[in-house]
């Protein structure tokens, strides 16, 4: 995913969890605004477990470090992660057809992995530049 397309907030969060660790934030509490404790109550310590769960300790310790006390809006970043997941899906189109294999094999599998319809997989081909090129080929 580039973070071009991910707001100011999430790049700057990224910077200091990582990426990786970022999705996951955002797969699992994307689109609430989070209490960061401090650690300092019973209650800190139940939103820091929950923390701990979702992307594990060191990287939880460091939103505390940063963000303690305050409130953290995590966006839902829809249409970045829709564009990911899309570019992946070309992506993975293209590797595949260059090794010899099956487009209806490709778009059958793709579709199972993303959990979309075939008829979806498909369009998100179409629609990209060079999935729709590599499509004309065939």
């Amino acid at each position: 995913m580039t973070s071009d397309k991910l707001p100011t907030s999430v790049r700057e969060l990224a910077d200091i969890l990582g990426m990786d660790t970022v999705l996951t934030l955002i797969r699992s509490l994307g689109g609430t605004t989070f209490p960061v404790p401090k650690r300092e109550t019973k209650q800190g310590e139940v939103r820091y477990r929950m923390l701990v769960e979702v992307i594990g300790e060191e990287a939880a310790d460091l939103v505390v470090y940063h963000y303690g006390g305050g409130d953290m809006y995590i966006p839902r970043c829809a249409k970045a992660l829709q564009e990911s997941r899309d570019a992946e899906i070309n992506s993975t189109f293209v590797r595949e057809c260059r090794e010899g294999k099956s487009s209806t094999d490709i778009v059958n599998s793709l579709a199972r992995e993303y959990k979309l319809t075939d008829r979806r997989v498909w369009d998100i081909l179409k629609s990209s530049p060079r999935g729709g090129a590599q499509l004309r080929l065939f």
